[in-house]
């Protein structure tokens, strides 16, 4: 009887030793596929980020674009190469004459490099009187011309940037005596001085001003 129950102890404990051999075995394959699950999880996320690397580049360099161009506006130059004459400084200035018609208003003609890297004409007109005026600048075409008197004009077909019309202004040039000349709004002669490039700006500013008016 004895011996009877000390085999059917041992029977007991080998069965118990199966069932968490058992155990066991079911235990290591579960973490093993959680593993497995983690590591395709990983390589997933490895492959989507490698395939976005592309596209968050191409966006970094979109703000990096947007930036530029916001900076070149906040120095007075939009994005589409826009300026105020206000932006003009005295370093651009190529030459600058102040001249009067014969009802007294001041004319001011002024070549100049723009901040684009385009080179400008413009004609200032000031009527002092009812403190308005014109201003005709933009861009143009050249050609040189020689007068009834023999004096050589260089003849300015100009597209002008604040009313989209076409004008023509001239400026003559006497070297030898340093007499200068330039074209009205209406194409009459008018005799002019040299200014310097600072009264020039100034003068610049003022017609920016009108602009305003």
């Amino acid at each position: 009887m004895k011996k009877k129950a000390v085999t059917i102890l041992l029977a007991t404990v080998l069965s118990l030793s199966l069932l968490c051999a058992c155990g066991d075995k079911d235990e290591d394959k579960e973490e093993a596929a959680a593993v497995e699950e983690v590591e395709e999880s990983a390589e997933e996320d490895v492959e989507e980020e490698v395939e976005e690397e592309p596209e968050e580049a191409e966006e970094a360099e979109e703000a990096e674009e947007a930036e530029e161009e916001t900076a070149e506006a906040e120095e007075g130059e939009g994005s589409d190469g826009s300026f105020t004459l206000l932006d003009v400084d005295e370093d651009m200035v190529d030459v600058g004459v102040y001249g009067s018609d014969d009802k007294g208003g001041e004319l001011v003609f002024t070549m100049f490099t723009g901040p684009d890297g385009n080179k400008y004409v413009s004609l200032f007109g000031f009527d002092n009187n009812s403190g308005g005026g014109n201003v005709i600048c933009g861009t143009y075409e050249s050609a040189t011309e020689t007068d009834d008197e023999g004096d050589e004009w260089t003849i300015f077909d100009v597209s002008d940037v604040y009313s989209g019309s076409a004008y023509r202004l001239g400026v003559c040039e006497r070297p030898e005596t340093g007499e200068i000349a330039f074209f009205d709004f209406d194409g009459n002669v008018v005799k002019g001085e040299y200014l310097s490039s600072a009264d020039t700006i100034n003068y610049m500013a003022s017609a920016v001003n009108l602009l305003g008016q």
